[in-house]
This record gives structure tokens, C-alpha cells and sequence, in this order.
């Protein structure tokens, strides 16, 4: 049996994990909704679709995680349970943009905006082109994001309510997230025939907001500035 491509991502409250093969075409997908309890799921369901593929560990080739913006939980979970199994099967492993891979998912012409709770008031905005970033990101007042966007924008709204921007950006904001395993998948084939990987000591989560009591010198995290 060829080697395969371990998908992880616990950024948002859908996780999902996933092998694909060399070429990025997936061979087998987990996902499930996980607003606070990634911890609970994510081995069993990882022992689950390592199973009914018939794959021991050893058989990974290479490991990709979502790396954020995200949860502090989801994420820390997340990058902890891939680089333990990076480790212990002696592969690489990559850090991938969730919004990256959201915006890939939307599958959205022209310019697109990737919201996500950012805390309970603030929101975090991503916009990409073609799965190239626009612009540094930003975090704005929930009441605020419409004035963030630019003219032409479409909008994924991932995790927040169907009125707050509106059904058809929740709605983007749902195939973006139905769509992430596929997306993951072609961007870690992409970055195995780029010959890309990180460091395991090296790659940090990106958080969406800086958690409470910690310190914004800490080396081990990253988070989006605030540029309002």
C-alpha cells in the first residue's frame, strides 16, 4: 500500500481529519461538530479512519495540521496530536493556513472575506483572491465587519449566527467548512512536492484573539494584531 497524507485540523468547531494520497485526492475523511471538546474525539476518530483504510502509523508520509487563526483549545490540541505522531513516525510535518484552506473551500470567485469569532464581540477578517492573501488581517467589532470589507467581497462566515452577516455568508461560511479536508489535502500535496516543511519546534499556533492571562511576548503562539 502507498504512503499517505495525514490531514488534522481542530481551528474551528468543525474538525476534521483525513488521509489523501500523494496527489492531494482524499482516500478518507472524519469530520464532526466539536465546539469545545475536540480532546474528547479526535484520537477515536483518528484510530477510526486509520482503521477502515487498513493503515498503520508508519505508513504516513507526511503530516499537515491547521495551524490557525483558531480556538487557543482547538488549536493547541490539534498541533499537539500532530506533532507527537510527526515525531513518533519520524515524517515532516507542515503548518497550514485554516483560512488559507477555508477560502480554497468557499471555492468563491474574485475577492473573499473569511470571518471567525474572534471573542465574544470582535471578528477576525481574512481576505484572499485566488488563495492569495490581500491584505494583513484584521480583527473589528462584530457590529464593525461590514466596514472592513471591501466592495465586491464575498463573505464566509464561519462559526457565528446566520443573521449576523447575513444567510448567504453563513451559508458560504458552512461549504467552506464542508469543503476543508479537501482543500487541506491539495495544499499539503502541493507543499510534499515542494519539498516544505517546519520544524517541529518551530511551528506555533495563530490564535484569532490573545487568551486571557497570557502574555503577548510569549514565543510559543502567534495571534492577529489588533488594528483597529
Amino acid at each position: 500500500m502507498s504512503r499517505r497524507l495525514l490531514v488534522i485540523d481542530t481551528a474551528t468547531r468543525r474538525a476534521v481529519v483525513a488521509l489523501a494520497d500523494g496527489d492531494g485526492a482524499l482516500v478518507g475523511t472524519r469530520t464532526w461538530d466539536s465546539p469545545h471538546r475536540h480532546g474528547e474525539h479526535l484520537l477515536t476518530q483518528l484510530d477510526s479512519l486509520l482503521a477502515e483504510a487498513g493503515l498503520s502509523p508508519d505508513r504516513i508520509e507526511l503530516v499537515a495540521v491547521g495551524a490557525g487563526p483558531g480556538s487557543f483549545t482547538g488549536l493547541r490540541i490539534g498541533l499537539a496530536t500532530a506533532m507527537v505522531i510527526a515525531y513518533t513516525v519520524g515524517c515532516p510535518i507542515i503548518g497550514l493556513s485554516t483560512t488559507a484552506a477555508l477560502a480554497r473551500a468557499a471555492l468563491a470567485e474574485g475577492s473573499l472575506a473569511v470571518v471567525l469569532p474572534a471573542g465574544a464581540a470582535d471578528r477576525y477578517v481574512a481576505r484572499y483572491q485566488s488563495g492569495r492573501e490581500l491584505a494583513p488581517p484584521r480583527l473589528a467589532q462584530s457590529t464593525q465587519v461590514q466596514a472592513v470589507l471591501e466592495h465586491g467581497d464575498a463573505v464566509a462566515a464561519v462559526d457565528l449566527a446566520d443573521d449576523e452577516l447575513g444567510r448567504s455568508a453563513a451559508a458560504l461560511g458552512r461549504q467552506a467548512q464542508e469543503g476543508m479536508a479537501a482543500a487541506l489535502a491539495t495544499m499539503s500535496a502541493e507543499a510534499l512536492a515542494a519539498g516544505r516543511a517546519d520544524e517541529l519546534a518551530a511551528l506555533v499556533p495563530s490564535y484569532v484573539a490573545l487568551p486571557r492571562g497570557v502574555a503577548a511576548g510569549e514565543p510559543e503562539m502567534a495571534w492577529s494584531p489588533d488594528l483597529r
